[in-house]
């Protein structure tokens, strides 16, 4: 059995995504003991300057702290199927939890890396393999998982606004996939469940982070006192436009 994401890197359509799935893993079985695990992994090096993961080590640790409420980080999508080992990038950066709508968001944060169309194809197969997971929901380590309840899923891919910037069509690949997920139909494959794709970026006025490396994010994040730095981030959340 291959990597359940095996060639499903660069397609822009669900149904294309979530049949290779299908294809890769026809019989589905996992022994990992975190898929879909809802989890604040805030262990950071003190000498990390990487800012997509100084961002998202922030939101967990403020979440933990309860100053961000229903949000996590580093959720395993496909831990323990397939080849596991091969599962490259199949962990969501954040997930937002709404437990009394049961309404998830599965986001894609990005700072500066790669670009605007990577970051939708990656974010469109974590809504391929939800389903994947949901489908086989009884061959696989699910029971118990608040997500696997979700009634809306909403595909994210969240970043500066200046990210979105460039010479591609963004709106035009973005019609291409809701397109899909329209004839996909979700509502069809689990009964009463929708999932929408949306683009959104920080407010105008969250430019740089409040620090510098894992150290200060340890600092002003995860502590027992809401800091100025941490009412930035939780703020910048907050305030995310769409943008296509």
């Amino acid at each position: 059995m291959g990597s359940l994401f095996d060639s499903t890197e660069n397609l822009e359509d669900i149904g294309e995504i979530y049949d290779r799935m299908e294809a890769n893993c026809p019989n589905p079985s996992s022994t990992s003991e975190r898929l879909w695990e809802q989890r604040h992994a805030r262990k950071i090096a003190p000498h990390n300057t990487g800012k997509e993961t100084l961002l998202e080590k922030a939101v967990a640790m403020l979440a933990s702290n309860d100053y961000m409420p229903g949000w996590f980080n580093q959720c395993p999508t496909a831990s323990g199927i397939g080849d596991s080992a091969r599962n490259r990038h199949s962990n969501v950066d954040l997930v937002h939890w709404d437990g009394k709508n049961k309404h998830a968001r599965l986001i894609e944060l990005k700072t500066g890396s790669d670009d605007p169309l990577s970051a939708l194809r990656q974010v469109l197969g974590y809504g391929a393999v939800y389903i994947f997971c949901r489908t086989h929901k009884n061959e696989l380590p699910l029971q118990g998982r608040p997500l696997m309840e979700a009634r809306h899923i909403s595909l994210e891919v969240v970043a500066p606004s200046f990210y979105y910037h460039g010479n591609y069509d963004l709106a035009g690949v973005v019609a291409r996939m809701r397109q899909s997920l329209d004839k996909f139909d979700v509502g069809s494959r689990i009964d009463g469940l929708t999932m929408s794709l949306n683009v959104l970026a920080f407010p105008a006025n969250f430019n740089e982070l409040p620090f510098k490396n894992g150290e200060e994010v340890r600092l002003k994040c995860d502590t027992d006192n809401l800091t100025r730095e941490g009412r930035i981030i939780r703020d910048a959340f907050n305030g995310l436009v769409s943008v296509a």
